[in-house]
């Protein structure tokens, strides 16, 4: 029974789709069946998206999304609802509200333009996430004994680009509303969500031009947005998300655990095609829900621990983003068993449609069988002796009455005629039923043996030319016997012209009288003989001209059946050497492909095939087997070969051989060279630079194996595998039940989001566009008066030396509402040069901080120095210092000492005990 977490697979955008489908893929490819505790939801701006399908390693079936799992968020009119909603909207940059032409056939690339279609379609999108989380806490309740639920919680994993407008556009709200969401499904359950983000650099890689040139810029605004939130104090200064008629406070990061992908290693192995990252993606995916799950969760809860524990940090920015890295060791057996299937049709079909040598003979056979040979004058007349006798059975004896003899004569011929006629036909009739029979059995046996469709083809063949021969001897004897009848009835004439002529005297007296009547008789009687030849010749005639149309029926079946049959060879020829092209063509680079080394190797020998089985496979269904294959569609046909031969027992060996079998195989030299190439292509893909900020640290790395039985693998035993792994690697062994690959998940944490490589760059190409990559415009006011950046920010020296002193100095004071600060360049000379640093005491060092107005503060503190001279200053900070004046006559504080044991506080608590510290050391 597998093991599976409960997981919603959310995809964003075209490839945030299609990376899940692939994930949908592997469920069905593994288990046959979608897992009741996982379920799949797609979003997209663009409709078409939704014909997306991948072919399954299953056979013919063709995986994509149902209508529950695809949710297209349009919007109709853009312009029209931004105006009539302008509040609700708001958040929309000013210079990107004119890009908002149409939301039907994808976001044009433009980030607010994604977030504007997730607010139109807020609703939909939360009932979609609702139904869906739903569903997967009712799994438990299904009665199941393939699957069962490991554990109580829910993952969502979430892919995304973050270069287009869709998906880039829309994860960080749909982070939250399945935060929301989750908050009404179940107290109990706890709902964890993992981002997968693929950086711009594929499709910068793909394609360059007008289409490609918000990808960098969309992917630095994506990342900057996402790093704020990430870094952002929620327990202070809670965001807002503003819905039609929804309000969500942001209280938390968007995600827990978030893999940046690059399509490049550090030794720049790099992927070109965004599918090939959709698929590694979608692999990654399905192993974190798969039996693999309890080492995935173990492994992400370590890495949460150390983002929590701040151990990560790079000066004063928070490492979240991770690496994530993939390989698989793959045995394909179903390809090889379905090349050796394919094959073995191939071989059968060749084997049917070829004739034997000693085929040659069946048509004298068959001939002799049904006794119609007509050849050699009189030495064969089977036919014609079967449909009428060679004489009249009563001759003619006697004549009656000399006077009318003509009469007599021509009334027994006449009567000799029609009785013939008669005869010949019933037994025209019979013969004909009795060899059409006869023939149809004859092909009918012959055709369903080995070599039968060729050998019956030839036979055919043959027999059509012997019957032609037969036919043009009864021609030319009906020619013949046409030709005597005339003589004989001359004859015949004569003879009874000569009795006529005898004298009364001759005829009493004179022998010649009964010479003469024994002519007559005679002739009569082989004119009646002439009449049976004639007639025998005249329907053997017409029975040759029938066959010869009854051979030629059958034969054009046969022809026919020989077309298919070769059509379907070549068909299946075609299939395997496309499957063959499949395993022989650039490899994935994330995976290693075992049966690579067999393909080659798949033979079919004359000894694996029994035709006579292929003919008892087919005879259930029909009676006349092979023959009735003229009268089937190529599909039928093919299907008939198909389900014969991949039941054949090399090609259940093929299929049935386990990946561990295979390996036991290969020597332990293959083995290691085996196992560090996969671990070469388990690389996460990114790469980092601190830039020249001082880190000293180790990241958190792990390697989760699925292998099929953790307790017997090949790669198990003698710790091949640990064995190659460096010193602060480690391996985590796991079964999975799955007996055709070994999967290696390997992730590596953290990094802050300015450190992942080709930032930049992505920076660079943002502050050259028209437009703003950022999906909140109201946000991007907030980042800027804090004085965010995704780069580390360095304490300067003297930032709170000047801060303290500002205070003593009064060149910083709290007027009751606000810090404000003196300054000849930042402040307003109507005001007196004073301006607003901010309302709480953290925000007002903050913004401090970023106003840079150290430089400035360090000049007017030199000037009130020198003005108050070397001895009244030190009695001024002797002052500050007595008893700790400072907290309560110079520090200019706005709250009350008791407050600062409020959580809320925390941030102020810090500065405030580092004041009062550097106010100490001024004492020392």
């Amino acid at each position: 029974m597998a093991k599976l977490k409960r997981s919603l697979f959310i995809g964003l955008g075209g490839t945030g789709l299609r990376s899940i489908l692939h994930t949908k893929k592997r469920f069905i490819d593994t288990y046959g069946e979608i897992p009741p505790m996982t379920a799949f939801l797609a979003l997209d701006t663009d409709g078409d998206s939704k014909n997306t399908v991948l072919d399954s390693n299953l056979g013919d079936q063709r995986i994509g999304l149902d209508s529950s799992e695809f949710l297209y968020i349009k919007v109709h009119s853009p312009q029209e609802v931004l105006k009539q909603q302008a509040e609700l909207f708001n958040f929309v940059p000013i210079e990107n509200r004119p890009l908002l032409v149409s939301l039907k056939d994808g976001a044009g690339q433009v980030r607010s333009n994604g977030r504007f279609a997730t607010h139109f379609n807020y609703g939909a999108i939360e009932h979609a996430i609702q139904s869906k989380l739903t569903s997967i806490l009712n799994a438990d309740s299904i009665s199941n004994k393939k699957f069962e639920v490991n554990g109580d919680d829910v993952e969502v994993n979430m892919m995304f680009s973050v270069a287009g407008g869709t998906g880039s556009g829309t994860f960080l709200d749909i982070a939250y509303i399945v935060k929301e969401v989750s908050k009404s499904i179940n107290a109990n359950v706890g709902v964890s969500i993992i981002g997968f983000a693929i950086l711009p650099d594929v499709f910068n890689a793909m394609m360059t031009g007008p289409a490609m040139a918000n990808v960098l810029p969309n992917g630095y605004g994506a990342l900057y947005d996402l790093d704020y939130l990430m870094h952002h104090n929620f327990d202070k200064k809670p965001l807002e998300i503003k819905y039609a008629n929804k309000t969500i406070e942001i209280v938390t990061p968007p995600f827990d655990l978030v893999f940046t992908i690059n399509n490049s290693d550090k030794n720049a192995n790099t992927y070109t095609k965004i599918n090939d990252l959709s698929e590694l993606i979608g692999l990654a995916m399905f192993t974190g829900a798969s039996e693999l799950s309890g080492s995935m969760a173990s492994s992400y809860d370590n890495v949460k621990t150390v983002i929590a524990g701040g151990s990560m940090k790079v000066e004063d920015k928070q490492s979240w983003a991770c690496g994530l890295g993939l390989s698989e060791l793959y045995y394909d057996g179903n390809k090889l068993g379905n090349i050796y299937a394919h094959k073995a049709s191939v071989a059968i079909i060749n084997n049917l449609i070829t004739p034997e040598t000693n085929s040659f003979d069946l048509d004298d056979i068959f001939i002799s069988d049904a006794k119609i040979r007509e050849n050699n004058g009189d030495e064969n007349n089977d036919l014609i002796d079967s449909l009428l006798s060679e004489n009249p059975s009563i001759p003619y004896n006697f004549i009656q009455d000399e006077k009318s003899i003509e009469t007599e004569a021509a009334s027994y011929l006449g009567n000799i005629s029609e009785t013939a006629k008669k005869e010949i036909i019933e037994n025209f009739n019979f013969k004909q039923r009795e060899v059409n029979e006869k023939l149809d059995k004859f092909i009918v046996d012959h055709i369903n043996k080995a070599s039968g469709v060729g050998n019956v083809e030839r036979f055919l063949n043959a027999l059509t030319k012997h019957v032609n021969v037969f036919l043009e001897e009864m021609k030319a004897e009906e020619k013949e016997k046409n030709l005597n009848d005339k003589a004989y009835r001359n004859q015949l004439s004569q003879n009874i012209s000569e009795l006529k002529e005898l004298s009364y005297m001759q005829k009493k007296f004179g022998s010649s009288l009964n010479d003469t009547r024994d002519g007559i008789i005679q002739a009569v009687n082989i004119v009646a003989s002439n009449l049976h030849e004639v007639y025998r010749r005249q329907h053997a005639i017409i029975f040759f001209n029938q066959l010869l149309l009854t051979i030629d029926s059958h034969h054009s079946r046969v022809k026919d059946i020989m077309f298919k049959l070769t059509n379907i060879a070549e068909d299946c020829e075609s299939r395997f050497i496309g499957l063959q092209n499949q395993i022989n063509e650039v490899p994935k680079k994330f995976v290693k492909e075992l049966h690579r080394d067999f393909v080659n190797k798949v033979k079919v020998s004359d000894t694996d095939l029994s035709i006579s089985d292929f003919i008892k496979s087919i005879s259930n269904d029909h009676n006349n087997g092979l023959y009735d294959y003229s009268e089937m569609t190529d599909k039928l046909i093919y299907d008939a070969f198909w389900f014969f031969s991949k039941e054949l027992p090399k090609a259940l060996e093929y299929r049935n051989r386990k990946i561990d079998d295979i390996l036991s195989s290969y020597s332990t030299e293959e083995l290691n060279d085996m196992i560090k190439e996969l671990i070469i292509k388990s690389n996460p893909l990114w790469s980092y630079n601190y830039k020249g900020h001082v880190v000293n640290r180790q990241h958190h790395e792990a390697f989760i194996v699925g292998v099929p039985n953790s307790s017997n693998s090949v790669f198990v035993k003698d710790n091949l595998f640990t064995n190659l792994l460096g010193t602060n690697q480690k391996a985590n062994f796991n079964s999975t039940n799955m007996h055709d690959r070994i999967v290696i998940y390997r992730m590596e944490a953290t990094v802050p989001i300015y450190a992942v490589s080709n930032m930049a760059l992505y920076e660079e190409k943002s502050k050259l566009s028209s437009i703003n990559h950022h999906i909140d415009a109201n946000w991007l006011v907030k980042m800027e008066q804090e004085g965010f950046d995704i780069y580390p920010t360095k304490r300067e020296d003297h930032s709170l030396e000047y801060w303290v002193f500002g205070l003593i100095y009064d060149f910083i004071k709290y007027d009751g509402k606000n810090y404000l600060a003196y300054s000849r360049k930042h402040g307003d000379p109507i005001k007196g040069f004073w301006f607003v640093l901010g309302k709480y005491r953290d925000e007002a060092f903050d913004e401090f901080k970023r106003r840079k107005l150290q430089v400035e503060f360090k000049k007017m503190i030199d000037d009130k120095v020198s003005t108050l001279g070397e001895t009244g200053n030190q009695k001024l900070i002797a002052e500050v210092v007595s008893e700790l004046n400072y907290v309560d006559k110079f520090s200019k504080r706005d709250f009350e000492m008791e407050e600062l044991d409020d959580s809320k506080m925390s941030r102020v608590r810090e500065l405030f005990s580092n004041e009062i510290l550097f106010v100490t050391d001024l004492e020392a």
